[in-house]
């Protein structure tokens, strides 16, 4: 997996704008889940490492 962040995209067609917001929606979704589900108390006898 790759992480790529601050990434600048010069002349930026309407369709890679789409995606770009498309993307930055569903992570934010992503996380709000595994929140939802922390806070929840699904997660037991689990270490964070790295945030």
């Amino acid at each position: 997996m790759k992480q790529i962040e601050y990434v600048t995209i010069k002349n930026a067609s309407n369709k890679v704008l789409k995606k770009m917001r498309q993307i930055g929606e569903e992570k934010a979704q992503r996380l709000q889940k595994i929140q939802d589900r922390w806070d929840n108390g699904e997660y037991e006898n689990l270490e964070v490492v790295q945030l």
